[in-house]
């Protein structure tokens, strides 16, 4: 996983200076207001810097994403935390997941379509940053075709989730659809933004 975070960096790993990894490691409490750190790359090689995004990373990087996320955008990228990818229904995460053993001892390849699906369930095309987003309802569409609702309330924390059925569906008839939030802080890149979530996207 570590070799992953690594080669997402690429050239951009001799320039980022090790303290800097620390100022923007995310914490598990939920947003209430604005508060940013700031990024001069892109939004996947700023995730690869911040360092509690491996699984993520991984899953966005066998999906073939990597270098859409390294090009002009604007995108806004809600980013599960490794924490969140933990939350993944173990069959989900066992149909996505490359090399999986089954119980016949041999490995299983990752359902290449679900796991496109995944990643675009979180990237949706344009900027949307917190203070954009703050006291307000607002609705939005990834790249995957799902709608996403997006509400904020004074003093309380931002919430995400997934309404309807459009879209490719990843998770089967059975997937839960809870809330997700926004946990602190924002990345700010050069090519848009990045909001960590607590839980992942599934529909």
């Amino acid at each position: 996983m570590h070799q992953s975070r690594r080669a997402l960096l690429g050239a951009t790993a001799g320039l980022l200076a090790a303290p800097a990894f620390a100022q923007t490691a995310t914490s598990n409490m939920p947003v209430v207001s604005g508060q940013s750190q700031v990024r001069q790359t892109n939004v996947v090689d700023s995730l690869a810097a911040a360092g509690n995004f491996d699984a993520f990373l991984e899953y966005v990087s066998r999906a073939g994403q990597v270098e859409f996320l390294r090009g002009a955008g604007p995108f806004t990228l809600l980013a599960p935390t490794n924490a969140a990818m933990e939350r993944l229904p173990v069959t989900l995460r066992e149909s996505l997941n490359p090399n999986q053993v089954n119980p016949q001892g041999s490995s299983t390849s990752p359902d290449r379509v679900r796991l496109q699906a995944f990643v675009n369930m979180h990237i949706i095309e344009g900027r949307y940053t917190l203070a954009e987003l703050a006291n307000t309802t607002t609705r939005l569409r990834t790249r995957n075709g799902n709608a996403v609702e997006v509400v904020s309330q004074p003093g309380q924390a931002y919430n995400t989730r997934i309404i309807g059925d459009s879209g490719f569906g990843v998770g089967g008839v059975n997937a839960e659809l809870r809330p997700t939030r926004f946990i602190v802080p924002e990345i700010m890149a050069t090519n848009g933004v990045v909001l960590p979530i607590d839980v992942p996207l599934i529909q």
